[in-house]
């Protein structure tokens, strides 16, 4: 039957994505190396260098080119190899799915140089391959009657059920009672054994009005695992975006840690040029800023690895790490939005972080968190 199982919506506009996006990736880093030599593109690379945060960076116009040129060819190489992978989305090729999401990180790195939108619908696509139904699709489970059953799972959610109406034996008129048969045991010699359904309105076994009587064990109650739903799609997202955002974090860190030793000089003479006063009344040296931006980036790579560690206990199930992962997220993109002021790109990560605080103090993830318990 999951051989014969119809291709989702969701894998198909996945599939889409990819190609499409990749394609004019492709394009678009095409174009871009071929325009590096016109007068138009080094006006405006000289206009970019001039403003912060590349005017104290003391990077020159034929080294931006270069940089512009590896992140194009980066990307396009991401992108041509993610062109080949989309069409074996259709097929349902696990290791197409896995190699695309290596090539995630590489695709935003290298989009970086191209137009801003294309690189991200790429990842979207990808992202799109581990949502439900697809990810029913590609385990070979018959994804339709799941997502009709999540689909009516969230509607029951939504409308206020009527008293009484899940609670076991408590239904309308004409519902069944359970009947317990009684034991061989307990019965008196030379009656016939009773049949459990001889007396449809007969109470149950023990006292007239209906409870057990003394000594009766209860029956033991079902798992609690067997009446909780699935892992919500929007659980899953965030934790997706938490560890995207995360990695493109802690790799812009280690560019900057790798870059600080070649820049102190001209980042503490433009510091003591902007700010002589902090730098008296502090008693700054070269040294002594090193040091506390060493201590500020491997402050922030801990919050990164946090966060990646919360995600993960969050998808686990565990409902602190989601709050405490919401909270940071909220924060850091905060931080990320004043950030953002000099240096634009922090913008798309200030989005992701939005997302990500929004789908995890949803509705319907606070739901299954509540089952849980």
């Amino acid at each position: 039957m999951s051989q014969q199982e119809s291709r989702p919506g969701h894998a198909t506009l996945a599939g889409v994505l990819i190609i499409v996006g990749s394609i004019v990736l492709v394009l678009s880093a095409w174009e871009r190396i071929a325009a590096l030599h016109t007068l138009e593109v080094q006006e405006e690379l000289g206009r970019i260098i001039a403003d912060p945060p590349f005017a104290d960076a003391g990077i020159t116009i034929d080294g931006l080119s270069a940089l512009v040129r590896v992140l194009c060819l980066v990307g396009a190489g991401a992108a041509a190899a993610a062109t080949i992978l989309g069409f074996q989305v259709f097929k349902r090729s696990l290791s197409a799915r896995i190699a695309l999401t290596a090539l995630s990180p590489l695709l935003l790195i290298g989009g970086m140089a191209t137009a801003g939108f294309l690189a991200p619908m790429v990842v979207a696509g990808i992202a799109l391959l581990w949502l439900q139904p697809t990810r029913d699709w590609y385990a070979g489970r018959p994804w339709r009657e799941r997502y009709e059953a999540r689909r009516a799972e969230r509607l029951a959610r939504t409308r206020p059920s009527e008293p009484g109406a899940d609670r076991p034996g408590a239904g309308g008129p004409g519902a069944e009672r359970p009947v317990q048969a009684v034991p061989a045991a307990s019965q008196p010699q030379g009656q016939p054994h009773a049949q459990p359904h001889a007396q449809p309105h007969a109470q149950p076994q023990g006292q007239p009005d209906g409870r057990p009587a003394p000594g009766a064990h209860p029956a033991p109650a079902a798992p609690h695992d067997a009446v909780r739903g699935p892992r919500p799609q929007a659980l899953v997202m965030a934790c997706v975006l938490t560890w995207v955002a995360s990695s493109t974090a802690l790799a812009g860190l280690a560019l900057v840690a790798a870059l600080l030793p070649s820049q102190s000089e001209t980042l503490y003479d433009e510091l003591s040029a902007e700010q002589p006063a902090l730098v008296e009344a502090y008693q700054l040296t070269e040294a002594s800023l090193v040091g506390g931006l060493y201590v500020l980036i491997g402050g922030l790579a801990v919050w990164a690895v946090a966060a990646i560690v919360l995600a993960g206990l969050a998808f686990a199930g565990r409902n602190w790490a989601r709050i405490t992962l919401a909270v940071s997220a909220a924060c850091a993109g905060c931080l990320c939005l004043l950030m953002a002021l000099g240096a634009w790109p922090l913008v798309m990560l200030v989005a992701v972080l939005a997302v990500s605080t929004w789908l995890l103090l949803r509705a319907d993830v606070a739901a299954w968190f509540a089952s849980r318990r």
